[in-house]
């Protein structure tokens, strides 16, 4: 059966009901552990059944919450305990989004799915600068069916798949790969940023078989960068794409010429953008045969 893929910004879903029947010897700890998956759900059907103590007789029936409200819960939840992670100390609104955090992780724990994923959401929008705005993010399917989703600006993008909601943030990158669940996002590889020559450099050469040089061309490292992706495009001919694992390329000799020149950080088969486009131009520098009246007799 092929597995269905959902990108979601508000996820609305009508609440289904599910129950589980206490087994012998089982604690609510244990009942919550074998249906959801975490034994610290034991406070959520605490509240979701009325129940005022831990201990549940065998064959007692619990309610069970609605997957996909819990799941919309867990994904907003995610993606607020990820901002207050990334902020930095002193930002000025990361005290009270790490309240707000606190609050919807208490609304989670009583079962209140509904309010703990807008307390979440309002928690993240304190400290995230593209809240308000709308996603802008990027969908590929490759012919094995493995699907990678980019979010580029915007509110985080929910990745369901396999029955599991995995958020991916502004700045991340995601590969899901078929018939499994969504893992955690990876950050967007950044584009290099040059650094010599300077935008506008010329060069004079003295020619050597026709050809001048050389220039090196250097960038900024890129975090989570194996390696780099060079492009020269003289004003006229074919360009030069290189490849290497350093922040540094010396070009091969060249023609006199104007030439523009970009980088791109590599990740495996992650690109970022090309980087800011730079110039620079290379001419002949004639040298000048110096003839003079000798000094000896």
């Amino acid at each position: 059966m092929r597995s269905a893929l959902f990108l979601l910004v508000w996820l609305a879903a009508t609440p289904s009901e599910r129950e589980v029947v206490v087994q012998e010897r089982e604690s609510l700890a244990q009942v919550a552990q074998r249906t959801l998956g975490d034994p610290q759900g034991a406070s959520e059907l605490k509240a979701l059944n009325g129940l005022t103590s831990d201990a549940v007789p065998a064959g007692t029936t619990l309610k069970l919450p609605s997957e996909a409200d819990r799941s919309k819960a867990m994904s907003a939840l995610a993606a607020a305990r990820n901002a207050v992670a990334q902020a930095d100390r002193n930002a000025a609104r990361r005290e009270e989004a790490s309240a707000k955090l606190k609050e919807a992780e208490a609304h989670f724990a009583s079962a209140d799915y509904d309010s703990a994923a807008k307390t979440a959401d309002s928690a993240w929008a304190l400290l995230s600068p593209g809240a308000g705005q709308p996603s802008t993010f990027r969908v590929k399917v490759d012919e094995g069916g493995d699907t990678t989703v980019s979010v580029q600006t915007g509110p985080p993008v929910r990745v369901r798949s396999e029955n599991k909601t995995q958020p991916v943030n502004s700045g991340q990158i995601m590969k899901v790969a078929k018939g499994q669940p969504p893992p955690v996002p990876e950050a967007i590889l950044a584009p290099p940023q040059p650094r010599t020559p300077n935008d506008g450099s010329h060069f004079k050469f003295v020619p050597v078989k026709g050809q001048l040089g050389p220039v090196t061309l250097t960038w900024s490292a890129v975090t989570g960068a194996k390696e780099y992706l060079v492009e020269v495009q003289p004003s006229e001919g074919t360009p030069l794409r290189h490849t290497v694992s350093a922040t540094q390329w010396q070009l091969p000799p060249l023609a006199a010429g104007r030439y523009r020149w970009t980088v791109r950080a590599l990740n495996g088969s992650q690109q970022s953008n090309a980087s800011a486009e730079h110039l620079f131009e290379l001419a002949e520098d004639q040298v000048k045969l110096q003839v003079g009246k000798p000094t000896w007799q």
